[in-house]
């Protein structure tokens, strides 16, 4: 087993272990607020301006339809070595068939909960489903993940690695902010969706890598 593998494994656990904790916790409050999703929704309410809100507008998009769906093909398709031609649509498709599986799990795991969003009026946007855990953080969490990965392989240089990891992270990191500032979501809601989509990601990307080895045999392993 290699550094990386056994980093993904214990990453991935930890990220479970705390899901579990607060899936738990949510469910033992039949979905009711912490103080801690009350305080930071007051705060919002309390701070939030023109100029934020358009800004966590424009970056609330990103985090799902069509934009997420095309990053994923991209990062499929990076993930090719030396895509042949006409061979980099299959690795988008089965980036994107990942994506949606996320996707699929955190809808179900929001059905199970059913948690409430914070009250309509304080929505800027008009979301759809359950709250529990955000679906936007998940899926751009998966997405960051993903592409972190791809990008990391094909940096050269030390620097390049960094930027490689902490733009997709902090990309992941400001649409989960998003939600809670465009008051559609609570605190909780969204650190269940990076947590989640952590997880996914920890399960899903050796089959993925499986996968695209198959569609093209010098795309890199990931152990």
């Amino acid at each position: 087993m290699t550094h990386v593998a056994t980093s993904r494994r214990i990453v991935g656990a930890v990220s479970g272990l705390l899901l579990a904790a607060l899936l738990c916790a949510v469910l033992l409050r039949g979905g009711a607020p912490f103080a801690l999703d009350t305080a930071c929704h007051r705060w919002v309410l309390d701070h939030r301006g023109r100029a934020l809100t358009d800004l966590a507008v424009t970056v609330t998009r990103t985090g799902a339809g069509v934009c997420a769906y095309g990053l994923a093909a991209a990062g499929g398709a990076l993930a090719l070595r030396r895509p042949w031609p006409w061979r980099w649509w299959p690795a988008a498709l089965v980036a994107m068939a990942a994506l949606l599986v996320g996707q699929a799990l955190r809808t179900g795991l929001a059905a199970l909960v059913g948690r409430a969003r914070p009250p309509a009026a304080d929505w800027i946007t008009h979301p759809s489903g359950q709250a529990f855990p955000s679906g936007h953080t998940t899926t751009s969490t998966l997405l960051a993940i993903g592409v972190a990965v791809v990008l990391h392989r094909r940096a050269g240089r030390p620097a390049t690695r960094v930027a490689a990891v902490v733009i997709p992270g902090l990309w992941a990191f400001s649409v989960g902010a998003s939600r809670v500032l465009l008051g559609v979501h609570w605190t909780t809601d969204v650190l269940a969706g990076w947590l989640l989509g952590t997880l996914v990601a920890c399960i899903c990307l050796p089959a993925l890598a499986a996968v695209l080895h198959r569609i093209r045999p010098d795309s890199s392993g990931d152990d």
